[in-house]
C-alpha cells in the first residue's frame, strides 16, 4: 500500500509544476451578482483577468468573481484584500487604477 501511494504521490507530483503553488500578493473579488452583473459586473471581472494574464500579474493578483455582496445599489464592488478595501460603483478606469494599485 505505501509503494502504491508513493508512486502516486511522485507522479501527480511530477505532472504538476511548480508554477501552480504561490499565493498572491492581493485578491480582488468583483461582485457578479444579478444587479452587480447588469451594471457591468461581468464586464471588469473578465477586463480585470484579462489585464493580469497580459500584464504577467499572476503571482500578485488575483481575480475572483463572487456572488451578490448585498451592496447592489452601489454596485458593481470590488474588494481588494488582504486590505479589506471596499470600493462601490467601479468603473471600468477605476477597475484598472485598483489594479494598478494593488500590483506595486
Amino acid at each position: 500500500m505505501q509503494n502504491l501511494e508513493k508512486r502516486l504521490s511522485h507522479s501527480y507530483l511530477r505532472r504538476v509544476s511548480k508554477e501552480s503553488y504561490y499565493t498572491p500578493d492581493c485578491i480582488l473579488y468583483v461582485c457578479c451578482g444579478s444587479k452587480c452583473k447588469k451594471r457591468g459586473g461581468k464586464h471588469l471581472y473578465k477586463q480585470l483577468k484579462s489585464a493580469v494574464k497580459e500584464q504577467r500579474l499572476r503571482r500578485k493578483v488575483q481575480i475572483i468573481k463572487t456572488g451578490c455582496t448585498d451592496h447592489c445599489k452601489r454596485g458593481p464592488v470590488v474588494t481588494v484584500m488582504p486590505k479589506n478595501e471596499w470600493n462601490f460603483d467601479v468603473t471600468d478606469e477605476k477597475a484598472m487604477s485598483i489594479l494598478e494599485e494593488n500590483a506595486r
